[in-house]
């Protein structure tokens, strides 16, 4: 800079006072209506820019035409200062003239011969130069090299070379005399602020502002920086007398977080979903806001509480709260009014309740996962998820797991190992669930029969499997005993809370119903005897078995009747089969008890 200065600082404010001149005598002369063209012009410009106000594409255009000569002429700036250099190899004289603008070279008399570099140097420089490129690349690139047992890590190897040869380039540039006198040049400094400014340019010409923050945005920023934190400052002025006069002031800042006020946090917030809502209103959208898993909050009425909670920000135009609660919620919201109203009968508008899936449409969610769930699995998967999407997707799941692990596609094995799974998995739950309860001599004769069917599920194989089906019919089968005496009123509401015989009805239900599965699923000829069940009524429909899962959530009493129809339907014993009449094993060796154990 200090050498441009000394160069041309006074020819540069020259050359401004020569142009501020025909500016003002330009300026002067449209003013007195001697330059009339240019009157009408600046009218022209005027009266455009005027019209124009209002739109975008002036200045569209005026950022276009910048993008594109800005580029253009920074562009030509390096290519000029570079290609003086050989300018002055020529010893060319290049002149300037302003008014009027011309560009003329004056050239020697005798033939111009360029002062190229020496063919050492220029060697030497190329070999540098490649050597210290190819390093580099070599250093970027994700290339492997192995020689033998060794692998050759190409950024450790090569990235010292490449500084060693880049070091290199620069101290021979340094010290080479050529290269020296290129350095040395006294239009170097011009040369170096051209290529700067050139390259500013073409950087500047594709820059573009950012967009405004839009204004809700701002809002919702400051909303949120409100809710988080409060912002306090105190001043104070102090005096004093003693010997010396004092005088002094204090100032703090501090920054907070507090809890929100109820009544404004609703205020404000309730201004601020307005002001959303109008804004997509006037583009023809809509605002929805979804609060999902509503009953993760532990219970109907922590959900309740919520709703009661959230109450007060519903109700504004264009704005929609879609909610998802559990059943007990919509129960309460369906029966509202009887006997009393809570808050679900003036917070929400309406409840859709989601249907469990039917056959059919679990056959179809199925199929798009995948084209071995045949109809018999997807018919498996429906029964033992009762049509509950989640549930579907899991057991198919298993079932295509299981299908790829054995590599078949038998439904006698895949359902027998998946319906046992599944029985295993919710015995031991509910014997965890039993061991918590009052036990006594009489009633506690159920754990012998729970502890012996779970050490058959634990290791079900063809040979034992007579005693593992004898001893799921002995409990499937068992019913609560009678009371010799009538029951008295007064001794059931002293009876303590827990009482094992619901987690026993429950679990005999459970086992009632996989032995219906083991039947249904687990025997050969399952297309004829589906043909069968469905000519006996609707209790044969294969739909049924969904319903009875589906039952197993609301009473064993229930469930075990309506399985018990559904067994007439199919044709299947209504009592425990004698073990000597169970059909012996396939010939062929146990993985678990190999021949002669």
């Amino acid at each position: 800079m200090r050498s441009l200065y000394g160069q041309y600082a006074t020819a540069v404010v020259d050359l401004g006072k020569q142009w501020a001149g025909h500016v003002r005598d330009l300026g002067l002369q449209i003013w007195h209506g001697q330059a009339a063209a240019a009157s009408v012009l600046v009218i022209v410009i005027g009266v455009t820019w005027w019209k124009a106000r209002a739109g975008s594409w002036v200045p569209r255009l005026l950022g276009r035409l910048w993008e594109r000569l800005s580029t253009l002429l920074g562009a030509s700036l390096v290519v000029m200062s570079c290609s003086s250099v050989l300018i002055d190899m020529t010893d060319t004289v290049v002149h300037v003239n302003r008014f009027p603008f011309s560009i003329t070279f004056e050239t020697p008399n005798s033939a111009p011969v360029l002062h190229g570099p020496p063919l050492n140097t220029a060697v030497n420089v190329v070999v540098i130069l490649a050597l210290w490129l190819g390093c580099r690349a070599l250093t970027e690139s994700d290339a492997e090299i192995s020689f033998g047992k060794w692998d050759i890590d190409m950024e450790k190897t090569f990235a010292p070379l490449a500084t060693m040869s880049g070091v290199g380039l620069f101290l021979y540039v340094a010290n080479d005399p050529y290269t020296r006198s290129l350095l040395a040049d006294e239009e170097n400094p011009l040369r170096i602020a051209v290529i700067m400014i050139g390259l500013l340019l073409v950087r500047v010409g594709g820059w573009t502002p950012q967009p405004q923050e839009p204004l809700l945005v701002s809002r919702c920023r400051n909303y949120l920086y409100r809710l988080q934190t409060v912002q306090s400052s105190t001043s104070g002025f102090t005096t004093g007398a003693s010997q010396l006069l004092s005088l002094g002031s204090t100032h703090s800042t501090s920054v907070s977080t507090i809890p929100p006020n109820y009544p404004e946090l609703v205020e404000v917030f309730r201004g601020l979903l307005t002001l959303i809502a109008a804004e997509k209103a006037r583009s023809n959208e809509t605002v929805v806001i979804a609060i999902d898993e509503v009953d993760r909050l532990g219970s109907d009425i922590k959900a309740l509480a919520f709703l009661a909670e959230i109450k007060a920000i519903l109700g504004i135009p264009h704005v929609h709260f879609l909610i998802s609660v559990a059943d007990d919620v919509a129960a309460a919201f369906v029966r509202r009014g009887l006997p009393h109203r809570d808050v679900t009968d003036s917070s929400l508008d309406d409840i859709v309740h989601v249907q469990p899936s039917t056959l059919e449409e679990s056959q179809k969610v199925l199929a798009e996962r995948s084209s071995a769930l045949k109809a018999p699995h997807a018919m498996l998967a429906h029964t033992l998820s009762g049509g509950i999407l989640r549930d579907l997707l899991r057991y198919g799941l298993q079932i295509k797991e299981m299908q790829e692990k054995a590599n078949s596609y038998e439904l006698t094995d895949i359902s027998r190992h998946l319906i046992l799974e599944e029985l295993s998995e919710t015995l031991a739950g509910f014997r965890t669930l039993l061991s918590k309860s009052q036990w006594t001599q009489e009633t506690s004769s159920i754990l012998n029969d729970v502890r012996t069917l779970g050490g058959h599920l634990r290791n079900p194989c063809k040979c034992t499997y007579n005693a593992l089906r004898h001893a799921l019919e002995q409990f499937a089968f068992s019913t609560p005993p009678a009371p010799a005496t009538p029951r008295d009123p007064v001794s059931e509401l002293q009876q303590p809370i827990n009482d094992p015989q619901p987690l026993i009805d429950e679990a005999c239900a459970y086992a009632y119903f996989s032995l219906t599965l083991l039947d249904i699923f687990s025997t050969e000829g399952f297309d004829r005897r589906t043909l069968q069940a469905a000519m006996e009524g609707p209790y044969g429909d294969p739909e049924r078995l969904a319903e009875a899962r589906q039952e197993l959530g609301i009473s064993p009493y229930s469930t075990r009747a309506l399985i018990t129809k559904i067994r007439e339907a199919w044709s299947l014993p209504s009592a425990p089969t004698p073990l000597r009449n169970f059909p012996r094993p396939r010939p062929g060796e146990c993985s678990l008890h190999p021949a002669g154990t």
